[in-house]
């Protein structure tokens, strides 16, 4: 007798299972991976557990003075948004068809040397067989489970065959775009890729003109022996070369001028960011050329943070200058360092301190020599004997006289003006002859520096 009751009671509760509309599908009967059926199974637990909780809610306005009742429906609220939780809001069966969607571009040179859309839209097609596959293949489980177990719902039949058009419309419109991408891809060979093709013969042959018409132009001026106007032919022909070819590209592609301008400035932007130093050392090539800040032949400064280098121009490339160090003029006891080769780049035109010493008239720079005399010396018999001195150079000078730090002696201070070429060789012979004078005259006492204590020591011995 027991054995009937429990066996009734399990029917009943079945029966129920099996007419509850709003039960969420049971789990046991989607037993595969497949991506249909598990955002159908989704879709149809978030909807009804998303009714059952309208409904427990509306409930809940409408009691009042039940009590007990009305915590047994809020906890049942609970317990639903708890579930809530266990599926995903937006997972749909359009949201699955979203990455198919393919919107046919216009094709660039990059596009069609690269093939870029062509192999996207492929790998697209691809993707989507295999999606398509995959729900016609879950549309035939559900049948099957339909006919076999009887519990799949007719609606959910219903709901895979009308969504069924989606998905051969969507593979419709993929293949449509395949086509539409292949004419595409045929029409910018026959009209822009040929005029590409032939712009740029017209420009080899341009610069191959210009090339031999340069070389030419610079032999002749060779021959003369002028070299200046070598430098000065090569820049305006550099000048109307590249001024040429910018209106040409302009007037050959005035229709397409304004894709031109927005495809170079993307580029631009990017290069910027990956190559910025690159960038730069071309931008300062560009700046030297015109400003004439420096030339070949120039001798420089260069300021570094803590150090300088001193140089004879002897290249200005597009990304940096070449030059042959020499001995620096402030600090002989640097000169065995000298004769070395360095390379600067171009950016440092922005970026770091240049001193030309080539602009300046006739090349001239103020260079110093110091002297240091003791309190007892005749300061005009100094300045008479330096005059004598600077006076058989035929050179201007200026003499200064200052404490030194302890306060024990006058330092006298003399600039003059002296070509850059020689100015090391010249400090040398007017310090020679002005330390002979100073020693001859009575009257002029150079203070001497203090003996170490090692040569006091040596002196004792």
């Amino acid at each position: 007798m027991i054995k009937i009751i429990f066996s009734l009671l399990f029917s009943f509760c079945f029966i129920l299972a099996d007419t509850n509309t709003t039960a969420p599908i049971k789990k046991n009967i989607w037993d595969n991976d497949n991506i249909w059926i598990k955002t159908y199974a989704n879709n149809r637990n978030y909807k009804i557990i998303i009714n059952n909780i309208v409904k427990i809610e509306q409930k809940i306005k409408k009691v009042k003075y039940d009590m007990e009742y009305l915590e047994e429906l809020h906890s049942r609220l609970e317990v639903q948004k708890s579930k809530l939780n266990l599926y995903e809001r937006n997972k749909s069966f359009d949201r699955l068809l979203l990455p198919y969607k393919f919107e046919v571009q216009e094709i660039t040179i990059q596009d069609y040397v690269f093939k870029d859309a062509k192999n996207q839209l492929s790998k697209t097609i691809d993707k989507y067989i295999e999606l398509k596959n995959e729900f016609y293949k879950a549309h035939s489980l559900l049948k099957s489970s339909a006919k076999k177990e009887k519990l799949v719902r007719k609606a959910d039949l219903e709901y895979f065959k009308e969504f069924s058009q989606n998905i051969d419309k969507t593979y419709s419109n993929l293949i449509e775009a395949k086509n539409e991408l292949d004419e595409k891809y045929e029409l910018y060979l026959e009209n822009k890729l040929q005029k590409h093709l032939i712009t740029s013969y017209i420009l080899l042959a341009a610069y191959i003109i210009y090339k031999i018409f340069s070389y030419f132009l610079l032999y002749i001026e060779s021959k003369l022996h002028k070299e200046t106007s070598q430098i000065r032919y090569k820049k305006v022909l550099s000048i109307f070369f590249f001024l040429g070819t910018f209106i040409f590209l302009v007037v050959r592609y005035m229709e397409d001028f304004l894709y031109i301008v927005t495809f170079l400035s993307v580029v631009a932007a990017a290069l910027t960011i990956a190559t910025r130093e690159i960038i730069l050392n071309i931008i300062g090539s560009i700046y030297i050329f015109f400003s004439n800040m420096v030339r070949v032949g120039d001798r420089i400064m260069v300021q570094f943070e803590t150090k300088h280098t001193i140089g004879d121009i002897v290249d200005i490339s597009l990304m940096k200058i070449k030059l042959n160090e020499i001995e620096d003029y402030s600090n002989l006891k640097e000169i065995k360092n000298v004769g070395r080769t360095i390379y600067v780049p171009n950016s440092y035109v922005f970026t770091k301190v240049f001193y030309n010493y080539s602009r300046k008239k006739d090349g001239l720079i103020n260079d110093l020599i110091e002297f240091e005399f003791t309190p007892a010396t005749d300061f005009s018999e100094v300045e008479k004997i330096t005059s004598d001195v600077f006076s058989k150079l035929e050179s201007d000078f200026k003499i200064t006289f200052t404490l030194n730090n302890l306060k024990t002696g006058i330092i006298g201070l003399i600039s003059y003006n002296i070509n850059y070429k020689v100015a090391s060789k010249m400090r040398g012979e007017i310090s020679i002859k002005l330390l002979q004078a100073y020693s001859d005259s009575g009257n002029i006492k150079l203070k001497s520096s203090k003996p170490s204590t090692k040569a006091k020591v040596d002196d004792g011995e």
